[in-house]
């Protein structure tokens, strides 16, 4: 998304990752191969070594703007300068306060009220339910999940952990939740390539879109299968497999 923004539609960027040292490797690890790897950003960019430049961990600047990361903890980075595009990155593990100006989202939030068309993005796995930021944004939002089409029926529906099957089966399969259909991991990706974000609270002006890991592509459903049952008795490992 920042990649698009700086060469589609420009302007001042703020990306907060939980602490300032994730901030700083998420630079290195992520921003600089994407700049470095797609030509019309390495254009946009320039020479990050160049002392002209400006260009360092924590700040780039591009024609039209620029891209500050920041840490939540760091309250003078969240209150610095206007923002027209915000994206805040694994909201749940920010602390309660920005030292003592209180509330780390809602500070990098009043940056945008300058920008009529300003964009706000918050991401995160979520936390303690009932604790949780990402929980309460999403509750607040149109709530969209993301239903896939049975290959057998053509029913719509999320994916959901109790319809997978792997008992007395070669390999684990997905149950439709509509025929009991056995669907293979062979189907998941025409299924996921065909479905649709539905609104389960239409009226919110935010959107919200909730997905889990029975969608990955990276996540095959027998690796799933397998921490879910080692999960069991520990409750540390099962609250990580649910979250």
């Amino acid at each position: 998304v920042t990649g698009y923004c700086a060469h589609l539609a420009p302007g001042p960027m703020m990306m907060v990752q939980p602490t300032i040292q994730m901030a700083e490797a998420y630079s290195k690890d992520r921003i600089a191969p994407m700049i470095r790897d797609s030509p019309k950003l390495t254009h946009l960019f320039g020479d990050p070594t160049s002392r002209s430049s400006g260009n360092t961990l924590l700040h780039k600047p591009f024609a039209g703007g620029h891209l500050t990361l920041a840490g939540s903890n760091a309250p003078a980075a969240l209150a610095g300068r206007p923002i027209a595009r915000l994206f805040l990155d694994e909201v749940d593990r920010y602390p309660p306060s920005a030292g003592t100006e209180g509330d780390p989202v809602t500070l990098a939030v009043r940056r945008t009220a300058t920008f009529a068309l300003r964009k706000i993005l918050l991401a995160s796995t979520p936390g303690v339910k009932g604790e949780s930021r990402i929980e309460e944004a999403f509750l607040e939002s149109d709530q969209r999940h993301y239903h896939v089409p049975c290959p057998d029926c053509q029913t719509r529906q999320t994916l959901r952990r109790q319809n997978l099957r792997w008992k007395e089966l070669i390999a684990p399969c997905y149950a439709c939740g509509e025929c009991g259909s056995l669907i293979g991991e062979e189907s998941k990706h025409r299924m996921t390539a065909n479905g649709i974000w539905i609104a389960e609270n239409p009226g919110p002006l935010v959107r919200g879109y909730h997905l889990n890991a029975l969608y990955s592509p990276w996540a095959p459903w027998g690796d799933l299968i397998e921490e879910w049952q080692q999960a069991q008795g520990n409750p540390l490992r099962l609250q990580t497999f649910i979250n």
